[in-house]
């Protein structure tokens, strides 16, 4: 719960939230980091936060989150970096190093992402990364919107 107010600040702002169901309030901030601590408990695993290597500043949050999709047991790599620092290749240093450790701590073949078509700099680290659209779906929980499924398969590394 230390890095609420910086996640908040992130999960706040309306141009970076676009890509989600709306800005996230305070208590949903909360929810989130508790969610994420919950599943480290159920799964083994979750979203990290990004600091900056230099300041410890917090940068935002990566990692591999277990998700059912199409009703097949999946896991996402996500990633969600402050617009402050965006295109600064964070993201996708972050993702790379978190890509590399959900591999080592889990049997599954492949790893997915899924990105509205419209967030072309999310769909550039999915790219950067070594993924490819595997295949669209509906996805969100207010109000569903297609997204993107890049899918990275193991034996591609």
């Amino acid at each position: 719960m230390d890095d609420l107010a910086d996640l908040h600040a992130i999960q706040s702002d309306p141009d970076h939230m676009r890509y989600y169901d709306h800005p996230f309030s305070v208590e949903e901030s909360r929810e989130w980091i508790e969610r994420t601590l919950a599943r480290y408990e159920d799964d083994g695993f979750g979203l990290l936060a990004v600091e900056d290597g230099a300041t410890s500043e917090f940068l935002g949050n990566v990692g591999p989150v277990a998700r059912t999709i199409d009703g097949a047991a999946e896991v996402e790599l996500g990633w969600s970096v402050t617009p402050r620092r965006a295109r600064q290749g964070i993201a996708t240093e972050a993702a790379a190093a978190c890509r590399d450790w959900a591999f080592s701590i889990t049997e599954f073949d492949h790893l997915i992402s899924l990105i509205l078509p419209d967030n072309r700099p999310s769909c550039g680290v999915a790219e950067n990364l070594g993924m490819t659209i595997w295949k669209e779906v509906p996805h969100g929980t207010e109000h569903p919107k297609l997204h993107y499924v890049y899918r990275l398969d193991r034996s591609s590394l």
